[in-house]
């Protein structure tokens, strides 16, 4: 028997045990009598690993052996536990935290990393593991885009955003869903959302420009992340998206005065007020679009744009020019009456109709644009067209500045009814 061992026998009885000890450590062995077809037994409960294991022995001799060798096992680890520093056993328990919700030891854990590591390196582990997760969606609750895109307005409709907001979202979102009638979100990848995006085409059949691809991608991105801080998404396919560089032409083009007469001339009665807002007052589609007759002051020469109208979310005075008060006397209404009797799809589909009739160019948001690139050539002033257009000055000053020539902006501010239309 190895020296400093000492066995502590009791009786043979069912669940009556013999304590093995060495050192510090100790083991019991549990002598079990034969039952039910089973012959007698010695148990020895097996702690090494952290949990107790049951190992069973025929022979009491056996049973203690192993005992002895396993508590000289455990004697020898407090050893080297004992020579080690104080950072060192911290980082151990904090290695041990970090497995505990997993139900694995340290030492397993560490074999795990280090075969996955041999494969394809420690710096690749996560994002092969969230590849990994994103190419298994059975482990996660499932989730149509459609029920998906719905709990998102719902929750930026309970936290109160802009009905202009909302319906940005309805609308981009919308399509996103209706491109994609039951897929799971956690089915999407990086490539198939960017080949998405780059198919986009507006309602003239041609690609999306690249302003509007990049307020696709950061609407269905907001989707993404939205339920992934939800766990319902392991991570935001959208996040690696290509980054959509707009260039200064490809975002702002505007209307010659030559051009928007033409256009004011063409459009039919009913788009007529809206579009003189758009055009002289620098008003934004959907702005024009839930305004009232009782919102336009043409005695004071301004339009009043409430919170819940813009899109900032901020009141503001738009200045009209005497041209736009000239357009709009002969056409005002009662002041409950709506500016334009539908909605933003419908004032395009009414402008796009009179740009086609007289073969002008069609423009996105083309009336705003004019308005705001003439301001800034005729009054020089960046922070204040910012100001009654709703706009930052930096946007201003970085897009609209330096486009039309003074000449230019007289000429397009002295445009008149003819006939007192």
């Amino acid at each position: 028997m190895k020296a400093g061992t000492r066995i502590e026998r009791k009786p043979l009885k069912a669940s009556k045990a013999i304590t093995v000890s060495v050192g510090r450590n100790s083991a019991k062995i549990y002598f079990r009598p034969a039952d039910r077809g089973r012959s007698a037994r010695w148990m020895l409960a097996n702690y090494s690993t952290g949990k107790r294991r049951w190992q069973t022995f025929t022979d009491e001799k056996a049973a203690r052996a192993e005992a002895i060798r396993m508590v000289s096992r455990l004697n020898a680890g407090d050893a080297e536990g004992a020579g080690m520093t104080g950072a060192e056993r911290r980082d151990l328990q904090r290695a041990t935290e970090l497995v505990a919700p997993h139900r694995v030891d340290v030492p397993t854990a560490c074999a795990i990393f280090a075969e996955a590591a041999d494969l394809i390196g420690h710096d690749n582990l996560v994002a092969a593991a969230k590849a990994y997760a994103r190419r298994a969606p059975v482990a996660r609750t499932p989730l149509p885009v459609g029920k998906a895109v719905l709990d998102l307005i719902e929750a930026k409709t309970a936290r109160g955003r802009s009905k202009r907001s909302l319906g940005d979202l309805r609308s981009r979102l919308g399509r996103f869903a209706a491109d994609h009638p039951g897929q799971n979100l956690a089915e999407f990848t990086t490539a198939g959302l960017q080949c998405w995006l780059d198919g986009l085409t507006g309602a003239d059949g041609k690609p999306l420009s690249a302003l509007s691809r990049r307020n696709f991608a950061v609407v269905v991105g907001g989707l993404f992340e939205f339920h992934r801080r939800r766990g319902v998404l392991p991570d935001n396919p959208a996040k690696d998206l290509e980054r959509e560089t707009v260039r200064r032409s490809e975002e702002i083009e505007f209307w010659t005065p030559q051009e928007t007469g033409v256009l004011l001339a063409a459009v039919s009665r009913e788009a007529l007020p809206a579009l003189v807002l758009a055009m002289f007052a620098g008003l934004r589609s959907a702005e024009v679009c839930r305004i009232t007759w009782g919102d336009v002051n043409l005695d004071a020469g301004h339009v009043v744009i409430s919170g819940t109208e813009a899109k900032t979310g901020s009141r503001r005075l738009a200045p009209l020019p005497n041209n736009a008060q000239a357009w709009l006397r002969p056409l005002a209404e009662s002041p409950e009456v709506r500016i334009f009797d539908g909605d933003q799809s419908r004032f395009a589909r009414a402008v796009s109709e009179a740009c086609r009739n007289t073969s002008t160019r069609r423009i996105a948001n083309g009336a705003r644009h004019s308005a705001i690139t003439y301001k800034v050539a005729l009054t020089g002033d960046v922070a204040r067209v910012a100001l009654e257009s709703g706009n930052s000055p930096s946007i201003v000053h970085q897009h609209y500045r330096g486009l039309a020539t003074d000449a230019d902006a007289k000429e397009f501010f002295a445009l008149r009814p003819e006939g007192g239309r």
